[in-house]
C-alpha cells in the first residue's frame, strides 16, 4: 500500500483532527443512543456478562462454581419481571413494559436482603472468559451499586461503549500509517469503524467484544507501524502487551500471535541487525510484555484453581478428521458437493451470506432481528463494488505497496477464520450446532476500514471527498433503518 507525502506541519500534527473529534463524538453518541434503546439482555448472552460482572463486583469471586446458581436471585427476578428472558431470540415475545409492575419489583427489591445479589456465580456460560474486560465493568457497577438492577445495567452499558472510541482512535491511526496521514482517506477508515451499525451495538452492550475490537485495532496499528518504521524494543513490547491484553480479553485474540511474529522477523531483516544484543532485546520485549499480560493471568488463574485458557481447551477437544473439516469449510463458503457430508446449518442459503455476511451488517438482540433480504442483497451490491474498487487499486499500485503490511493483515485475518472454524467444527462434530456469528468477525473492522480506503482512493482525486460523504452518509441512514428495526421489535 503506497503512503502519500505528508504535508502536516508540525503544530497541526500536535492538534486532534476536527474530523477525528467529530468522528469520535458521532460514534460515541450513537453507542449511547443504543444503549437506551436496547432493552435489558437483549443482545447476545448479556445476561450471562452480566451474571459474570456482579458476582465479580459483589463476591469478589470468579463465576464457575458449579454448587452455586447460575445468576443471582436479583437477576433472576428482574428478567422475570420485565419478561427479559423469555423475549431473548423469540421475535414475537415483548417486553414487559407495565410501569406498576416495575415500581412494585423495586418496593420489593428494597426490601429484600443483599445477599440476593451475591447468590449467584454458577456454571455461567461466560465463567470460561478471562477476567479483564469484567474488573473494569465492575468499575460502573460498584459506581451505582445502591440503584436498582437496570440502572446499574446502563451504567456498565455507558462505560462499554467508550471502547468504540477507542476502537476509532486506533482505526485512523493505522489507516495513517497506511496512508501517510491522508487525513480523507483516515476519516474513510476510521468512519466504517464508528458508524457501522453492528459496531455500536455490541460496543453498548455489556459483552467483552467491546474491549476485544480495540484491542485487535492497537494491535493490527502497531504491527503496520513496526513495518512502516522499523523495529525497536519498545513498540515490539507495546505490540505484544497489547495482543496480551486482548488474550485476557477472549482467547480467540491468540490468533494474533502468528501475525506478530512475522512482523518482528520480518521488521528484524529489514533492520538487518541481526546481533546477539538486538536479537536478545526484542526477544525480552516481546516475551516480557506476554509473561506480564498473559503469563500473570496464568499464574492467577491456577492459584485459583481454575483453568486459564477455558475457551481454548474446548476448541481442542476431541479428534478432527481432516477430510470432513474440508468438507465443512467447503460447505460454509459454497455449496455443498453431492459426495460430501451434509453439516447442518442455521444458513437459509449458505453461511458466508446469512452468518458472515448479514451478521456482519445487522443481527439485533439475539440476532433475531434482521432485516429483509432485500436490504442485505443491496447492501451486498455496495461492498462488492467497494471491494472491487479497493482491488484494483491495490492491484494498480502493487509495483509501490509494502507486501509485508497486506501479508501481516492477511494472517490475522486467516488465522481468526481459522480459529473459527477449527472450533465450530469441533462442537458440530461432537454433536452440537452452529455457533458463529458474524460479530466474531468484528475484531477485523480495522481492516475493513483499509478496504473502504482503498476503494475511497481508486477515486479521481475531485471526487474522493463526495465518496467519503456517501459512504458515512450510507452508514447513517443504515444506522438509522438499524434503529428503527430494533425499536419497532421492542416497543411498537
Amino acid at each position: 500500500m503506497r503512503p502519500v507525502a505528508d504535508t502536516v506541519s508540525p503544530r497541526a500534527r500536535r492538534r486532534p483532527p476536527a474530523t477525528l473529534l467529530a468522528l469520535l463524538g458521532a460514534s460515541l453518541l450513537l453507542a449511547w443512543v443504543w444503549a437506551w434503546v436496547s432493552p435489558p439482555f437483549q443482545s447476545p448472552d448479556e445476561n450471562s456478562h452480566f451474571g459474570y460482572v456482579q458476582t465479580l463486583a459483589e463476591t469478589g469471586d470468579l463465576p464457575g462454581d458449579p454448587a452455586r446458581p447460575l445468576f443471582s436471585t436479583e437477576q433472576l427476578e428482574a428478567g422475570s419481571v420485565s419478561n427479559a428472558d423469555q423475549a431473548a431470540a423469540q421475535r414475537t415475545v415483548k417486553m414487559n413494559w407495565d410501569r406498576r409492575a416495575f415500581e412494585e419489583w423495586l418496593r420489593t427489591s428494597e426490601r429484600q436482603p443483599s445477599d440476593v445479589r451475591q447468590n449467584g456465580g454458577g456454571p455461567n456460560p461466560a465463567a470460561a472468559n478471562p477476567p479483564l474486560y469484567y474488573l473494569v465493568e465492575a468499575i460502573p457497577y460498584l459506581a451505582v451499586k445502591g440503584s436498582d438492577l437496570f440502572a446499574r445495567l446502563l451504567a456498565m452499558r455507558l462505560v462499554s461503549a467508550l471502547w468504540l472510541g477507542v476502537t476509532v482512535l486506533a482505526a485512523w491511526l493505522l489507516a495513517g500509517e497506511v496512508f501517510g496521514r491522508d487525513r480523507l482517506l483516515q476519516l474513510a477508515a476510521a468512519g466504517l469503524v464508528g458508524l457501522a451499525p453492528m459496531m455500536s451495538f455490541v460496543s453498548s452492550s455489556v459483552n467483552p467484544d467491546a474491549m476485544l475490537f480495540p484491542a485487535w485495532t492497537v494491535a493490527l496499528w502497531l504491527g503496520v507501524r513496526i513495518l512502516r518504521r522499523g523495529i525497536t524494543a519498545p513498540v515490539v513490547a507495546a505490540l505484544f502487551a497489547t495482543i496480551g491484553l486482548a488474550i485476557i480479553v477472549k482467547a480467540v485474540s491468540y490468533a494474533l500471535l502468528p501475525a506478530a511474529l512475522f512482523v518482528v522477523a520480518v521488521g528484524l531483516f529489514r533492520r538487518r541487525a541481526w546481533t546477539p544484543a538486538v536479537l536478545a532485546r526484542v526477544g525480552v520485549a516481546a516475551a516480557g510484555a506476554l509473561a506480564a499480560t498473559v503469563g500473570a493471568w496464568f499464574v492467577i488463574a491456577n492459584a485459583l484453581s481454575r483453568p486459564a485458557a477455558a475457551q481454548v481447551s474446548a476448541a481442542s477437544a476431541g479428534g478432527r478428521n481432516f477430510r470432513e473439516l474440508f468438507s465443512y469449510g467447503w460447505q460454509y463458503y459454497f455449496p455443498r458437493l453431492p459426495f460430501m457430508t451434509d453439516f447442518p446449518t442455521v444458513a437459509h442459503t449458505i453461511p458466508v451470506y446469512d452468518v458472515w455476511f448479514k451478521g456482519v451488517w445487522g443481527a439485533f438482540g439475539w440476532t433475531e432481528i434482521v432485516f429483509r433480504n432485500r436490504v442485505y442483497l443491496a447492501i451486498l451490491a455496495v461492498t462488492v463494488v467497494v471491494v472491487v474498487a479497493a482491488a484494483t487499486e491495490l492491484w494498480r499500485t502493487r509495483a509501490s505497496s509494502d507486501k509485508a503490511i497486506g501479508v501481516f493483515l492477511a494472517l490475522a485475518a486467516v488465522a481468526l477464520l481459522a480459529g473459527l472454524h477449527w472450533s465450530e467444527y469441533g462442537i458440530i462434530s461432537g454433536g452440537g450446532g452452529n455457533v458463529n456469528q458474524g460479530r466474531y468477525l468484528l475484531p477485523l473492522v480495522g481492516i475493513a476500514g483499509l478496504v473502504l480506503a482503498l476503494a475511497v482512493r481508486r477515486v479521481a482525486v475531485k471526487w474522493r471527498p463526495l465518496a467519503v460523504g456517501g459512504a458515512l452518509g450510507g452508514l447513517m441512514v443504515l444506522q438509522l433503518l438499524s434503529l428503527t428495526l430494533v425499536i419497532t421489535r421492542f416497543y411498537a
